[in-house]
């Protein structure tokens, strides 16, 4: 058998070596183990190990003895802290033993409603009438009756909150909890009686509105509005206010006197004819070739208004001649001749051209005729006149014609001219602003739907909007805590307008605290 020193000395052996040994099996053979083998055999027997060494060390609060242990040995664990230990102290966190109290000493403080009586109690004793005391062991139990007629509970009422009937109860304020003097307003105080002053009023108008002929130069209905006269536009004050009359020589009218700059009236009568030049030349371009007697001073014989030329057969014919008339006799009377108007409608109505329709004609119509001798002035006068709902957008035009009788009969040609159109009638629209007067609560509490400000509706002038604007208010929602203790009273616009303009939906009513 080999001498196992004989072997070369291996000093890092692993698990995975082998060691020689010899069985207990049948035979006692001799065996190779891996060493990893023997360590499993070893651990797996009760009462062996690794330990080889137990220490010992102190904690903050615990001090250990008995270390360190290699073999077999006792370890004694014992608290550090310092101080005495008895039954008057305790374990404080700084690992002492003290009394309880915060000063270190065995003192208990008293106190009536917050009042200190004594800050090293020695014996508390209960008396009075009806109060009792009981023990069981160490347990004291102290009974104080109601008092007789006293608070049994509390129950919180409007915007007050308690948080039980009794035992420890928590009162709050769910309602106002302060007020805040806004513009124009002062508190004499923020607790107890407080007297809200107004510094300056308002007033109660909430908002203007232009009506017929008016316009908002400027600002907005509800914030620094301005009005002035509405010149342009469906409700331009002429068109708004028109009303059809026949005027008289008495009848006012306003114009722009361009001296001062400043309105001044005057009167159809005191109109100088030399304020209106184109009727002037109207007048005067009439009156060519009229014969004039307005140098007659003389009184013996009747002053001649008319003047007639005819033959002495048709001056005798006439019987009782005017005085006022002065008769031309005419030896030998020239030969007459026929004039006959013919007229070309040329004007254009709505139903299409020269039909008639929108106008009337008057006065001389295609077939009038005039007889007269050669070279005696002639005229024939069409008066062309709007219908009811219609007007001349272009103006007549061909309504004289004139000249000299020709040497023969003659048809007058005449060329009627313009353009008449249904007099429009304006679309005018109703646009909705709606005024809430609401107290008592903030605007989130409610709700405005249906027609809102802004809204509109539109019809032929003058258009009546009454039943087109529906505006709705809601009821606050529960979680806001507030309900209608007045109202809402809802007053929907309505009413007749000519002109477009601004129409007013009004709310009012009163919020309070559930």
């Amino acid at each position: 058998m080999a001498i196992i020193y004989s072997y070369p000395l291996d000093t890092n052996p692993t698990t995975a070596d082998l060691l020689l040994g010899t069985s207990i099996a049948s035979g006692k053979p001799t065996k190779t183990f891996s060493i990893q083998s023997l360590v499993g055999l070893v651990n797996a027997q009760p009462t062996t190990g690794t330990v080889t060494n137990v220490a010992t060390a102190n904690s903050t609060f615990i001090d250990v003895q008995g270390g360190p242990i290699t073999g077999a040995g006792t370890i004694t664990a014992s608290l550090s802290a310092g101080g005495t230990p008895s039954n008057t102290t305790f374990l404080r966190g700084d690992n002492t033993w003290a009394p309880a109290s915060s000063t270190g000493s065995a003192q208990i403080s008293v106190l009536d409603e917050g009042l200190q009586i004594t800050s090293d109690v020695d014996s508390i004793n209960f008396t009075g009438s009806g109060v009792t005391t009981t023990t069981a062991g160490n347990d004291v139990t102290v009974s104080i009756p109601s008092a007789a007629g006293g608070v049994t509970s509390i129950i919180g009422g409007t915007a007050i909150n308690a948080s039980s009937a009794t035992g420890n109860i928590t009162v709050t304020n769910t309602g106002i909890t302060q007020l805040t003097a806004g513009t124009n307003i002062t508190l004499s105080g923020t607790t107890g009686s407080v007297t809200i002053n107004a510094s300056n009023n308002p007033g109660t108008v909430q908002s203007v509105i232009p009506g017929s002929g008016l316009q908002l130069d400027s600002g907005t209905n509800i914030s620094n509005p301005s009005i002035g006269i509405d010149k342009v536009g469906s409700n331009n004050y002429i068109l708004v206010g028109s009303s059809a009359a026949v005027p008289t020589v008495n009848d006012y009218i306003a114009f722009n006197q361009i001296s001062s700059s400043d309105v001044k009236t005057t009167t159809f009568a005191t109109i100088p004819i030399a304020a209106l030049p184109l009727v002037s030349t109207y007048i005067d371009s009439g009156d060519a070739d009229v014969v004039k007697n307005n140098t007659d001073t003389f009184t013996s014989t009747a002053k001649i208004i008319n003047v007639i030329t005819l033959t002495s057969a048709e001056y005798a014919s006439i019987g009782t001649p005017d005085v006022n008339t002065l008769y031309i006799l005419e030896t030998t009377g020239g030969t007459g001749i026929l004039l006959t108007l013919a007229t070309t409608n040329s004007i254009i109505s709505p139903d299409g051209t020269g039909t008639g329709t929108g106008y009337t004609l008057s006065g001389n119509l295609t077939g009038s005729t005039f007889t007269g001798v050669e070279g005696e002035p002639y005229s024939f006068t069409t008066i062309v006149t709007p219908d009811a709902g219609y007007y001349f957008s272009i103006p007549q035009g061909g309504m004289v014609a004139s000249g000299t009788v020709p040497a023969a009969p003659a048809s007058i040609v005449q060329t009627l001219t313009g353009l008449v159109q249904v007099t429009p009638t304006p679309v005018v629209t109703a646009t909705l602003l709606v005024v809430t007067n609401i107290q008592g609560g903030p605007a989130s509490a409610y709700t405005i739907s249906g027609s809102i400000t802004g809204s509109t509706t539109a019809g032929v002038a003058p258009y009546n909007y009454g039943g087109t604007f529906t505006t709705v208010i809601s009821d606050p929602p529960s979680d806001t805590n507030y309900t209608w203790s007045v109202g809402p009273t809802i007053v929907q616009a309505s009413g007749t307008i000519n002109g477009s303009q601004t129409v007013v939906t009004t709310i009012t009513g009163t919020l309070q605290l559930t």
